[in-house]
């Protein structure tokens, strides 16, 4: 039997093959540039919508786009990937920068930043439904996303973490590492996700979920 951190090998070739079909779908939409700070050089690739949201944390900073991409990569453990990591930090900036007051931010701009993510994510509201999973997710799931639209998360997936969401709003540091579980007919799938609370213009609670590994 797989321990709930493993992935079967049917299973795993399986989410293979959906995540290798998503991304690819994606690839074209992405932006690469080459950063340099101090002697370090920083290769990214990322879509136009994560560069114009970076762009703007670093001039609201007054700071260099290099300089702000120096200091995410300087919290970055080996097993993270810095654009991955840049993604959910612009997400969690916009909670961050505009926590306390109004922002003309509603759940169709947030879902328009993860329509345009490789990586799979989902955006969920307070009693934790599925408000968008873009093609990604849908590709590394295997379930349909008429399947996944306004259904509980808890319907396909198990998060291993036993913190409350609630809990993320009360924390200075609001992101949270988890594992979310799904158990497939041919065998178990997981991964490492990232939870980012984010504040909605009319004070609406959501929250996005990416599959970071």
């Amino acid at each position: 039997m797989a321990s709930e951190g493993d992935v079967l090998p049917e299973a795993k070739s399986q989410a293979a093959r959906r995540t290798a079909r998503g991304l690819s779908e994606f690839a074209s939409s992405w932006e690469q540039r080459i950063l340099q700070l101090d002697g370090r050089r920083y290769s990214l690739r990322l879509e136009p919508e994560f560069w114009a949201a970076l762009e703007a944390i670093a001039s609201r900073r007054k700071l260099r786009l290099n300089r702000v991409v120096a200091e995410i990569a300087s919290h970055r453990s080996r097993e993270n990937n810095l654009s991955s990591l840049i993604r959910v930090f612009c997400l969690g900036e916009i909670e961050r920068g505009t926590a306390g007051r109004s922002l003309a931010l509603d759940s169709a701009s947030v879902t328009a930043l993860l329509e345009a993510a490789p990586a799979p994510g989902l955006l969920l509201d307070t009693d934790k439904v599925i408000l968008a999973a873009n093609g990604a997710f849908v590709h590394w799931s295997g379930v349909k996303r008429a399947l996944l639209l306004r259904q509980k998360l808890a319907a396909h997936f198990h998060l291993e973490s036993a913190s409350s969401f609630d809990g993320l709003w009360v924390r200075p540091l609001r992101e949270e590492e988890t594992r979310i579980v799904s158990v497939l007919s041919d065998g178990v799938l997981a991964a490492t996700v990232k939870l980012v609370p984010l504040l909605s213009a009319r004070g609406r609670r959501l929250w996005v979920l990416w599959v970071i590994a």
